[in-house]
């Protein structure tokens, strides 16, 4: 009788307990809508160095770390395996841009890093609110200089 006890008290635990375990991200295809271009006036830090661990599963695909901006930080994002989203998904790194200056003159108050987030091709892209103003204003700036000469 106690063992019967105990296999029904178990088999409920267990039962409860993969109803309540979330599925690992790879299986999640959560869309959260487009990802945004952001600004920046720091430089990212370098890469780090990380160690590859042994791919988990036949078509998992290396995602290397990155630096992405987190509010008005860089905040570092640990490499790691992953499924892709679908069979034609690749995966794009992050990219980071240096905009508002000339090569010889990188010292200048219009100088900006444009931040591109790390994204699955499947996702969408769009300009932050951030970037778009200060490229408008860069813009109109320029538009001003030109009428004056």
């Amino acid at each position: 009788m106690f063992r019967h006890a105990m296999r029904a008290t178990a088999l409920a635990f267990l039962t409860t307990t993969l109803l309540v375990v979330p599925a690992p991200a790879s299986a999640q295809t959560l869309d959260l809508g487009p990802l945004h271009i952001r600004l920046s006036t720091d430089a990212p830090p370098r890469a780090r160095y990380e160690r590859r661990p042994a791919r988990p599963y036949r078509d998992s695909v290396w995602i290397q770390g990155y630096w992405d901006r987190q509010q008005d930080s860089w905040s570092w994002i640990d490499g790691r395996w992953e499924q892709p989203r679908h069979a034609n998904a690749r995966w794009i790194q992050a990219r980071y841009t240096r905009e508002g200056c000339s090569w010889f003159n990188r010292r200048s108050n219009n100088c900006r890093w444009r931040y591109e987030p790390a994204h699955w091709s499947d996702q969408r892209l769009v300009e932050g609110d951030d970037y778009r103003d200060w490229r408008s204003n860069r813009n109109q700036g320029n538009n001003r200089n030109k009428n004056k000469h």
